[in-house]
């Protein structure tokens, strides 16, 4: 009980023993007021406590299940958003250059060489050497289709990576397809499209009979980016043409849906196997049909020396001005 409580009901009994000792007959005994006193706070206590001890086991009880520890594990690299808000994949690589053998370059059979492709680091994570450069899938060219990197690679870096091949015996076309494989079970190629890099070579036992295009890759801009003014909307196509050897090659350009017009197209001189780029575009009047469903594409014809055309790549659009 508490001393409050006590010090309430000793004053309750003080006064009621004050109003009846003045009201008594002298006759009447003496009561002893602490005895009364002492026996009243000690029948409170006893109820207080018995009280107490009835409430307390009616109320349930609470069982608290403490949670076993869990293993942890570190996490692999994420993006970095930066300041500004945008943020930079954490694996991201560009593709530089083609330091040696160009795609498709005309090799006489069992020659060894070795191809180099030149990359930088344009993500927000660092490559070390637990990461590695493997054959994803196609022609290795190689005995060994799997090396570490040769050192760290931080963003901004670049870094050339070589790989000792050997061009088969048989004549023929042959190409393979390499990625970068990280620590964490994933891996990455090159650009915006996650493009493998490409190592590819044409043996052939007579080189001069077997020159050619052997790739045209296609990029896309629109100008403007957006809306549509008054006096048209271009879309600017760049096609960029492979050779794999000295050649002169003649192309034209096709639209499709053809319109019915002159094909516009050139020439192009390489003096050994390589790449140019070159331009077109399709000049949309501000009347053309705006569809989101209405495809447009551009592509490349070589008339010399493949008398064929490149779709593979082609870039398709949608006109419309939101």
């Amino acid at each position: 009980m508490s001393k409050q409580l006590k010090t309430i009901i000793l004053w309750g009994i003080a006064f009621t023993l004050l109003i009846s000792a003045c009201g008594a007959q002298e006759t009447t005994p003496a009561v002893d007021a602490d005895a009364i006193a002492t026996s009243a706070v000690q029948t409170v206590e006893a109820r207080y406590t018995e009280e107490t001890a009835t409430r307390e086991a009616l109320m349930p009880t609470a069982t608290i299940e403490m949670p076993e520890p869990t293993a942890t594990f570190a996490p692999s690299p994420t993006a970095v958003v930066s300041a500004g808000g945008s943020q930079t994949a954490c694996y991201f690589a560009q593709f530089m250059a083609d330091i040696s053998i160009p795609d498709g370059m005309i090799m006489l059979p069992g020659t060894k060489f070795t191809k180099t492709w030149q990359i930088k680091n344009v993500g927000s994570c660092a490559w070390d050497t637990s990461h590695r450069l493997y054959l994803q899938s196609g022609d290795g060219l190689s005995t060994i289709t799997t090396f570490p990197l040769p050192r760290t690679v931080n963003p901004g870096d670049v870094i050339n990576l070589s790989v000792e091949m050997t061009a088969p015996e048989a004549e023929g076309i042959y190409t393979g397809y390499w990625r970068i494989a990280t620590p964490y079970g994933g891996s990455f190629g090159v650009g915006s499209t996650d493009t493998s890099l490409i190592a590819k070579i044409t043996v052939a036992k007579r080189p001069e009979d077997a020159v050619a295009v052997t790739d045209v890759f296609y990029t896309l801009r629109r100008e403007p980016a957006t809306g549509c003014p008054a006096n048209g909307t271009k879309y600017i196509v760049t096609a960029t043409v492979v050779t794999n050897g000295p050649t002169e090659v003649r192309y034209l350009w096709y639209q499709h849906p053809y319109d019915g017009g002159i094909r516009e197209g050139g020439r192009l001189t390489f003096k050994e196997a390589g790449r140019q780029t070159i331009s077109w575009t399709w000049n949309l009047r501000a009347d053309a049909v705006q569809d989101p469903n209405f495809e447009r594409k551009v592509s490349l014809f070589i008339v010399e020396p493949n008398n064929a055309e490149f779709r593979d790549g082609m870039i398709p659009f949608y006109h419309s001005c939101p």
